[in-house]
């Protein structure tokens, strides 16, 4: 798939590969039943509204990542939080049923994921070549998806037969040992800013320098009004699978194995389309998919309605990943890659807090699910039209 390679790089799509494989069995497990067990425990809409401003409130914090990664090691700062952050998954049985409790667990291990994602977007950028980096990281999750897609049904059958109690803490071992190969990783992860007169900058320099990159500012509009769409109905889904539909454990397990097929599926096909078409072709084809999640979830009157949600969202977790980390490395100023992603991850933190608790707001107002639902797909809609705003940098042939 990937061609001959240097020993080194060679290394670190091994490495990196077995990593996703070992957190994709954790992922399946955990991060996939969370709002679903969260539910069953009795959690409120107002619950899982704030697991899904979980989601997004370690993004808030990626600026202490970035000025950590300027004097220390990236893969040691980013494993350091992950080992903090997974662990919380081994104290679950100490909690037993309460949400409060456990959603504090949930909430510190969100935090602590998220925290270090600029330095994994400086790691890709400098493990892997351009020609190389969208077929490198489709195959990487190809071998993480391909994990997901085994572990998912089993998960569900394992979550109804003997709880969460149990499992969660079990697969938090693996998710501790995709961090520790993780950490295996070759090749400079040195300190981001190495120049001793280097001066960390000023929000207003900061802005200053986003304002300078036009399509950057487009894409970063165009980012924020899909996350809206997306993150408006979210705190519904597990409402609709739960108390609307009544499914079972192992039924969302069914739809999270659809949901990995499609991913898997996507994942042999994007890298290489990014390669050949571009990564603003994939991410606009990925918006698109994400539309029907939303649209789905309001018409829903069965297991049957969710399926083709679910099918969607294997191909966006695929593709926009892929085509929004590329996209964004293009448009950026390779210099200063980390004020950048920095800026990127803050804005969608302060999004990911304000549009998930504006859901209980409008539910008390008396707004129906349908019309949230459809909000959401609308603006998802809107922003793949800014996709097309976006003028992608001409890169020299050599």
């Amino acid at each position: 798939m990937l061609g001959p390679m240097n020993a080194e790089l060679r290394h670190n799509v091994w490495t990196e590969t077995v990593a996703g494989m070992l957190f994709g069995l954790f992922w399946a497990t955990s991060i996939g039943f969370f709002p679903v067990i969260l539910r069953n425990m009795g959690a409120s809409s107002d619950h899982l509204s704030v697991y899904v401003v979980f989601q997004s409130l370690g993004l808030i914090f990626t600026p202490i990542s970035a000025a950590l990664f300027q004097r220390y090691r990236i893969i040691k700062i980013s494993t350091m939080f992950w080992y903090v952050g997974r662990s919380m998954l081994l104290l679950v049985p100490f909690v037993g049923s309460n949400v409060t409790l456990f959603m504090v667990l949930i909430g510190v291990f969100w935090i602590c994921e998220l925290v270090p994602a600029p330095g994994y977007v400086r790691l890709l950028e400098r493990l892997y070549p351009d020609n190389l980096r969208g077929r490198i990281m489709g195959f990487v999750r190809i071998g993480m998806t391909a994990a997901i897609l085994m572990m998912t049904p089993i998960a569900g059958w394992l979550l109804d037969s003997f709880g969460y109690t149990i499992i969660l803490p079990a697969i938090a071992i693996c998710g501790l040992a995709a961090n520790y190969t993780f950490g295996k990783l070759a090749g400079n992860d040195a300190p981001a800013v190495v120049h001793p007169t280097h001066v960390r900058p000023t929000f207003r320099q900061v802005m200053t320098e986003l304002s300078r990159n036009r399509p950057f500012v487009i894409f970063l509009i165009m980012n924020t009004i899909f996350g809206c769409g997306t993150l408006i109905g979210a705190p519904l889904y597990a409402v609709v699978q739960v108390s609307r539909l009544q499914l079972t454990y192992t039924e969302v397990g069914y739809l999270g194995t659809l949901q990995s097929v499609t991913w898997l599926m996507g994942n042999f096909i994007w890298g290489g389309m990014i390669d050949r078409r571009g990564p603003l072709f994939v991410l606009l084809i990925s918006i698109l998919a994400a539309a029907l999640m939303p649209f789905s979830f309001m018409f829903a009157t069965s297991f049957w309605w969710l399926v083709p949600a679910f099918i969607a969202q294997g191909l966006v977790f695929g593709g926009f990943d892929l085509g929004f980390t590329n996209t964004a490395i293009a448009l950026a100023d390779r210099s200063k890659l980390e004020t950048y992603f920095a800026a990127l991850h803050v804005v969608a933190g302060v999004r990911g807090i304000i549009i998930p608790l504006l859901t209980p707001i409008l539910m008390v107002a008396q707004v129906d699910e349908f019309y949230i639902f459809a909000a959401g797909g609308v603006m998802v809609l809107f922003s793949a039209l800014l996709v097309y705003r976006i003028r992608m940098p001409i890169v020299a042939q050599v």
